[in-house]
């Protein structure tokens, strides 16, 4: 097929009608995009004058990849979607350069700093609530969450019953209010107009109001569960040792100096504090969890298990 002009994006309806087609080679789309004018374009869709490319015109507007039909992105941009010349997916590299697989088995732009899984962030990090986070800046032990929580895998974890409201995005699972995996697919899955299909869980967006007791609204613009350590939580945290009463600071930590070595090394802990009763081996005061703790992260625990509360389960 002769012509000049360049092969590139379009969002067309017509080419996602029917099921999607997947298999082991990557799906080819001889899809014609770069405009200067409608004319340019097929029929049901414009030409973008702020991306040359052609738009459909049902495509409506975009704030999540999940919001474009199954084959297409999101381009943040200008809330639109697009179609690449490679649509389909199983890996990365089944994409054109620049672009990765996402959860739907879409090619989508490469994003920078977002993830996935904690393999997909910088040895240190851990990726919450598909973010890269520094470890020190998660929970180990519960007693950093807020009440009501547990630190289970870095992240607090609002423990919940049959009555309990989760988080958007979550459901009650072993006790826990737990990310959703493969909720949805696209936004239509989705409960209602102001929920987005994110990453594959539906969130709601922030202007359509979070719980401030349980959720934040993350820089993405949705609600998220928290899951970070409560700045209110009843150990003090610290930088150096001048912010602590008497004690050391120890990785954040405040901590009681003992003498492992005295004829009964607990009772001076237990005298300054009686939830951190224990002298450990490094001449600290601990809390009995602390020194049980078998893990900080669950890549520490045997397949299958989790980190909760420093201990593996």
């Amino acid at each position: 097929m002769a012509h000049s002009r360049a092969w590139s994006l379009l969002p067309l309806v017509l080419l996602l009608a029917g099921c999607p087609v997947y298999g082991p080679d990557p799906v080819q789309r001889e899809v014609l995009v770069s405009c200067q004018h409608d004319g340019d374009c097929p029929s049901e869709s414009f030409c973008d004058s702020t991306t040359n490319g052609c738009v459909a015109y049902d495509f409506g507007i975009c704030l999540t990849h999940g919001d474009c039909p199954v084959g297409s992105y999101c381009d943040l941009s200008v809330g639109g979607c697009y179609i690449p010349a490679i649509a389909e997916c199983n890996a990365d590299g089944d994409c054109g350069s620049g672009f990765e697989c996402d959860f739907r088995n879409s090619c989508r732009p490469e994003t920078q700093g977002d993830c996935l899984a904690d393999t997909d962030c910088n040895p240190g990090r851990i990726c919450v609530e598909n973010l890269c986070t520094p470890i020190e800046e998660t929970c180990q032990f519960d007693f950093q969450c807020a009440a009501g929580f547990t630190c289970a895998n870095n992240r607090c974890r609002l423990l919940c019953g049959p009555e309990t409201k989760c988080p958007t995005g979550t459901a009650c699972q072993s006790s826990l209010c737990q990310p959703v995996v493969g909720e949805c697919i696209d936004s239509s899955d989705c409960p209602d107009l102001t929920t987005h299909c994110v990453e594959g869980v539906c969130l709601r967006r922030c202007d359509a109001g979070c719980d401030a007791s349980i959720e934040i609204c993350g820089p993405q613009g949705f609600c998220r569960p928290r899951t970070s350590p409560d700045p209110d939580a009843p150990m003090p945290f610290c930088r150096t040792d001048q912010d602590c009463d008497g004690t050391v600071c120890v990785e954040g930590v405040c901590r009681t100096a003992c003498d492992i070595t005295a004829p009964e090394p607990d009772d001076i802990c237990a005298s300054h504090d009686g939830q951190v009763p224990l002298c450990g081996p490094d001449n600290l005061c601990y809390a009995q969890s602390e020194l049980l703790s078998d893990c900080r992260v669950q890549a520490d625990c045997p397949e299958g298990q989790s980190c909760v509360n420093g201990s593996c389960r």
